[in-house]
């Protein structure tokens, strides 16, 4: 960095004698030459850098990875595709335990609706039994009271001799 001040002129040379607007003027166009050469040695060297960062910043660059950093993403992907494969497998039961429980449960409604038939079924027949078992009753009374020779009672069933 030196050396560029001193090539913008830093340090002036020392003159003998008369220093004329000639001398100026070659002192001043001597300088704007070295800072055009400067200046040209600076763009060269940001072209340069610009250069280096951008491929620095290629994608190509970025997406570089040794063995360990695939082995590793290798595993992260492994680990997610278990998790989700262990996901769908749970579902999966799950939902199949839903369907065989609402399976189970309309098989339950219906065996329960037909012992409801069948219990009120069975109520009807025990009671028409028992106004059978009371007429039988009835007309028995009504023979044994007859075969008795006595006038027959009325029994609960409000029936007499016939």
């Amino acid at each position: 960095m030196s050396e560029d001040v001193e090539k913008l002129g830093g340090g002036k040379q020392a003159r003998g004698g008369t220093y004329t607007t000639k001398d100026f003027q070659l002192e001043v166009l001597g300088q704007i030459a070295e800072m055009r050469e400067v200046v040209r040695e600076l763009r060269e060297e940001l072209a340069n850098e610009s250069k280096k960062n951008n491929e620095a910043w290629e994608p190509r660059r970025l997406l570089r990875f040794d063995g360990r950093t695939l082995v590793a993403i290798g595993a992260i992907a492994l680990s997610m595709t278990g998790y989700v494969l262990q996901d769908a497998r749970n579902s999966t039961k799950r939902d199949a335990g839903i369907e065989t429980a609402t399976a189970r449960i309309t098989n339950l409604e219906r065996v329960e609706a037909a012992n409801t038939e069948g219990r009120i079924r069975t109520e009807v027949e025990l009671g028409e039994l028992r106004e059978g078992e009371a007429e039988i009753k009835a007309l028995l009374e009504a023979h044994d009271s007859a075969s008795r020779g006595t006038h027959p009672q009325k029994s609960a069933g409000g029936r007499g001799q016939q």
